[in-house]
This record gives C-alpha cells, sequence and structure tokens, in this order.
C-alpha cells in the first residue's frame, strides 16, 4: 500500500467528522454569542429603569477570543508521529519531520515501503504541505489539521496532528529518510 493511499483514506475519514465538529462549534459560538449580547441588553434597560442609583454597572458582552497560533508553541526540532501509538507497524502511515521557525520538511512512509518527501509550512491550525511523490517526481499540495492540546505539567499544551499520535523513538531509519527529504529540498530551504 503506497502512503498516498493510506492518507487520503485517512483524510476522507476525517473530513465528515471535521465538518460536523466545525458546525457545531461555529453554530454554539454563535448562540453563546446572542445569548451574551440579549443578558447585556436585558441588563442595561434593568439599569435604565434604576438610573436613580449613583452606582452605574456596566456589562461588556463576552467576545470569542482566539487561542495561540498552534505555530507559536511548536519548538524547533525533529518529530515523529504515526497513524497508531506504536512504531515499525505495517500499513500504517508515518510521518517524520523538522520543525523550524514555522518551516517542516520531512517524509511520508509506511515500513518496508517508499517514502515521500515533503516540504512545508505551520499555519494556525493547519500543516499546509507540498509532497513530493517518489516515482514520478510530481509535487501536490497536502493538508493536515492540527489541534493544541491542553495536558498537565510545565509546558501546558501538546502539539498534535489530527488523526496522528506523537512517538518519542526516532530510528536511524527514520533519520535517514529525513536526512534524504533535507537533502532534495536543500534548494528551498
Amino acid at each position: 500500500m503506497e502512503v498516498p493511499a493510506v492518507i487520503q483514506r485517512h483524510i476522507h475519514q476525517q473530513v465528515s467528522q471535521k465538518c460536523l465538529g466545525e458546525r457545531v462549534i461555529k453554530t454554539g459560538a454563535l448562540l453563546l454569542g446572542a445569548v451574551t449580547l440579549l443578558a447585556a441588553q436585558a441588563v442595561q434597560a434593568s439599569i435604565g429603569t434604576q438610573r436613580a442609583s449613583s452606582d452605574a454597572v456596566t456589562v461588556h458582552p463576552l467576545l470569542a477570543q482566539s487561542a495561540p497560533a498552534v505555530s507559536e508553541q511548536l519548538a524547533n526540532g525533529v518529530y515523529l508521529f504515526g497513524e497508531k501509538p506504536l512504531p515499525d507497524q505495517l500499513q500504517t502511515a508515518y510521518m517524520i519531520f523538522e520543525a523550524r521557525a514555522g518551516q517542516v520538511v520531512g517524509a511520508f512512509y509506511s515500513p518496508h515501503s517508499s517514502f515521500d518527501c515533503f516540504h512545508g509550512n505551520i499555519e494556525n491550525t493547519q500543516l499546509s504541505l507540498a509532497i513530493t511523490e517518489t516515482y514520478s517526481q510530481e509535487e501536490y499540495a497536502y493538508t493536515l489539521n492540527l489541534e493544541d492540546t491542553a495536558i498537565a505539567g510545565t509546558s501546558g499544551s501538546q502539539f498534535a496532528i489530527e488523526g496522528f499520535h506523537q512517538l518519542d523513538a526516532v530510528s536511524d531509519n527514520d533519520l535517514r529518510m529525513l536526512n534524504t527529504c533535507q537533502a532534495h529540498y536543500s534548494r528551498l530551504i
């Protein structure tokens, strides 16, 4: 099984879940904003009828706050992710990459198969990549959603790629593929 086919299968499984989740979040945010504005108007209306009091109360509606971009939270270094939380599993997609100043270079691979190099950028909540297919050398665009999940500890958050698990054990073979891809893209970075 080629790596792009594994990734495409993964994408199709995640797209419907993502669309539903985004709609629920947007609807919830709109409802929360509407309720907040209505509550603020009700409080101000009641204040208007009680102007005799010298203590004025100001109510400010809650506004949605954006979290810091995931790219701000990803430290420079080498990362290994897999569809399964265990390394070297057959018919499983893995990605090894190095992140530097919001840019990434790396490889997608399945154990005992070929690998495809990629380069790209971390843009807010997405990893925007250009993947070079090993045999044809054709390049195509690919995007992965990023998650910024809160965890206990000193760092407070953990970088995550939707549908993938971060692995700690980077093998010599992982580093060999990474070095090959870095050499392939050396003219670009």
